[in-house]
């Protein structure tokens, strides 16, 4: 299979040999800093916590800080994001032993999450013109039938999206075979869902 017979294929070869990482590095720290800003203002303070009887005062002040959080936290958590998701597909490349060097699995890993970061900001911004409050629903998963089910919610689209995008990365970038990228590719998706559940057994 050619690399440019499927989609961001010829991108993701292209990093083995022109692995740019500087202006990727800051726009994919920006989309997701803005995923976490939009994510927090899209939130329904008054469902959150409509159960800790608290007064309208109290609810203000809890949704400034909530806000302010997410705004403050968005940075942080984009850079600390980035760096393990970099280590984790630097670890994967090791041990599948990829002649890739560390600079294309950073310029690829960078690709990465600048793709679904913006697949990411893109829902997050129609469900906070929605009204749709990311704590009830993800307009990407199951439970857009079901408010609140953190179990359906488990089921996402973008899961599936950034499996494809790490298979791609694999095989292009890494130069994995077919059969190893269906490997590492399906228990990404594994993965993914079971800590989604796992998360979703705690809040239930």
């Amino acid at each position: 299979m050619e690399n440019s017979h499927f989609p961001l294929g010829s991108h993701f070869s292209e990093l083995r040999n022109k692995p740019k990482w500087g202006l990727k590095l800051i726009l994919a720290i920006v989309v997701t800093t803005l995923s976490a800003i939009i994510g927090a203002f899209a939130i329904d303070y008054n469902e959150l916590y409509k159960d800790a009887g608290m007064s309208g005062e109290q609810l203000k002040q809890a949704k400034m800080f909530g806000q302010l959080g997410g705004t403050i936290g968005g940075v942080f958590s984009a850079i600390i994001g980035i760096g393990v998701t970099f280590v984790i597909f630097l670890l994967i490349s090791k041990i599948m032993k990829s002649d890739a060097s560390g600079k294309s699995i950073f310029s690829a890993t960078l690709s990465y999450s600048l793709i679904t970061g913006i697949i990411s900001l893109i829902v997050i911004l129609i469900q906070w013109i929605a009204g749709l409050s990311p704590t009830d629903y993800s307009i990407t998963s199951l439970n857009i039938f079901d408010k609140g089910n953190k179990i359906l919610g488990a089921f996402n689209l973008q899961i599936f999206v950034g499996a494809y995008v790490f298979g791609v990365m694999l095989f292009a970038t890494n130069h994995f075979s077919k059969k190893s990228t269906i490997i590492w590719t399906v228990l990404y998706i594994v993965v993914y869902i079971s800590f989604a559940l796992l998360g979703a057994s705690f809040q239930s």
